[in-house]
């Protein structure tokens, strides 16, 4: 479970958009894009048409460029009843189409475009109405979603007669995200810390291949070796589905046995709006809630994140009882969906139910072995400089990364205490890190990263598709702009650190050493290039 790293700055700079691929002529098997420059705008091709004629100019149009980013020669073979994800769309591909049409359009449009409108026929709809919204001053023409009305939980789940507020030796544990980032290091800690049996819900096929995911996860993240696979159950489940994708008997089993609930398991994507990622991170949130109170209520410990917080002018420190959102100003359907979780998990705590929350920020690699993950925004932008092999010459956006070891040993510690029954607890490192801090500890280490300016720069990174960065190239460029203010607000941590006082689990700095150990997991995972110059000294 991670925070990612976009800004709201570029929502208040609509016109600043960089067209990288429509501006730019690229080096791929796909046609070349006109500049924007050379688009007719989608309004006046509109103008004066009669409303079918809109329709089939705006399908013809959606059509092409559909064609166009998937490399085919014509429009013939695209229907507009057909789903993106048949037509084989990815998030590359997504976010080019969405960069081609914003440049028709005129106006930002959502990087989560396609997985709002998932067909042709739908995107175009949208597409003529938001031509007509930017003439006639209708306004947005995407339908809202009325997130305080989303915050609701169902009758039945309510506090049982008995109810266990803290489970400070508990016997068996259900763990959701084992097969994650930060779950794998719960899982760790849980096997570590305490004698239970730890069931684990991890999707798919079939029981093997459960399995295989979870022991793959944990041999990724370096961690198979602490952990006993004797005391490891695992359920194939699914947060999407009812009783979270397990049998009837299977669930009212886990509730009449489990003493404590660590619900860590997320859809997490930058592209994907609410609507789609709900019933994981929502309804799965409802029924995780369900299977705790069913019998003898336990406590749940759930993971957030600190983008639930909306970015303030003051950029003052909040603390853990200040209101989030709202939710229409968080950036994407990810935070959104956490928003709105949390609200969920406040009803649930008025019913009785022991629910403690962990807003989690940035994580980074344990501080031992290094080992991290490769999906997240700082370390996929790192790839892509590297991939590139130069580096703009305005770095400056901040980043605060808090190490997996300690978050989840923050977790798994405030778990046990009595004095943080129903506690919500921000995990955040007051240390901040620039990208420019984190180029010059790759340059210390022997990578060879010259500067260039910014429009060389996109030029570079728009002739790679393949480049890591590529799809987050709005964010990147927005988060290091000038004047680019910061996505949410810094944390209060003095709740947590009162809550962890005595147990030796501090938030360390990130310094170069441990940033090195970091870089050395990354090579020799091979998701990193091996530098190629000689390490400086210190």
């Amino acid at each position: 479970m991670v925070t990612p790293l976009d800004v709201r700055a570029l929502a208040a700079r609509p016109t600043a958009v960089p067209l990288l691929f429509t501006a730019l002529a690229r080096v791929t098997s796909r046609r070349a894009t006109r500049g924007a420059a050379e688009v007719e705008s989608l309004e006046r091709r509109l103008a004066g048409q009669s409303e079918q004629r809109q329709r089939e100019i705006v399908g013809e149009l959606v059509r092409a460029e559909v064609a166009s980013v998937l490399g085919h020669a014509d429009a013939s073979a695209i229907r507009d009843d057909q789903p993106f994800a048949e037509l084989g769309f990815d998030s590359l591909i997504s976010v080019e189409l969405r960069n081609r049409l914003t440049a028709h359009v005129g106006v930002r449009l959502s990087a989560s475009l396609v997985f709002e409108h998932p067909t042709p026929a739908a995107l175009a709809d949208f597409l003529r109405t938001t031509a007509r919204a930017a003439v006639t001053g209708e306004g947005d023409a995407a339908a809202g979603v009325d997130f305080p009305g989303e915050v609701v939980l169902a009758d039945d789940v309510v506090a049982a007669d008995t109810v266990v507020t803290v489970a400070t030796d508990p016997r068996e544990v259900l763990l959701t995200g084992a097969s994650g980032f930060l779950g794998a290091f719960l899982l760790r800690d849980l096997v570590r810390g305490t004698d239970a049996v730890v069931h684990c819900l991890v999707r798919g096929a079939d029981q093997a291949d459960a399995e295989r995911r979870l022991r793959e996860n944990l041999e990724w993240y370096e961690v198979a070796g602490e952990v006993d696979p004797a005391r490891v159950v695992v359920h194939v489940g699914d947060l999407t589905s009812p009783r979270l994708g397990l049998g009837e008997e299977v669930f009212d089993d886990l509730a009449r046995r489990v003493d404590v609930v660590f619900h860590a398991g997320a859809t997490v994507s930058w592209l994907r709006p609410y609507t789609d990622l709900k019933a994981s991170n929502v309804t799965g949130t409802v029924e995780v809630l369900r299977l705790a109170a069913r019998h003898r209520t336990v406590p749940v410990h759930y993971v957030s994140t600190t983008g639930v917080f909306a970015a303030s002018e003051d950029n003052e420190p909040v603390g853990t009882t200040a209101p989030t959102g709202p939710a229409h100003l968080l950036w994407n359907g990810y935070l959104q969906s956490k928003w709105v979780a949390e609200g969920v998990l406040d009803i649930a705590r008025s019913r009785g139910i022991p629910v403690s929350v962990y807003r989690v920020d940035v994580v980074c690699g344990d501080r031992d072995s290094g080992a991290c993950q490769t999906k997240d925004f700082v370390w996929l932008s790192l790839k892509g400089l590297l991939q590139a092999g130069v580096v703009p010459d305005r770095l400056t956006g901040r980043v605060h990364l808090v190490p997996v070891d300690y978050v989840s040993g923050a977790i798994t510690a405030l778990a046990t205490r009595d004095t943080s029954v129903n506690g919500t607890f921000h995990l955040f490192n007051e240390q901040s890190q620039s990208f420019g801090n984190l180029v010059d500890h790759l340059r210390a280490f022997g990578y060879d990263l010259p500067e260039t300016d910014w429009d060389s720069w996109r030029s570079t990174i728009a002739a790679d598709r393949e480049n890591a960065v590529t799809p987050l190239f709005d964010s990147f460029e927005g988060l290091n702009s000038v004047g680019a203010g910061p996505t949410y607000p810094p944390m209060d941590v003095s709740d947590t650190e009162k809550a962890l006082a005595g147990s030796g689990i501090t938030c360390p700095p990130i310094d170069r050493a441990l940033f090195g150990r970091y870089v050395d997991f990354f090579v020799r995972s091979g998701y990193f290039p091996a530098p190629t110059g000689p390490a400086s000294a210190g």
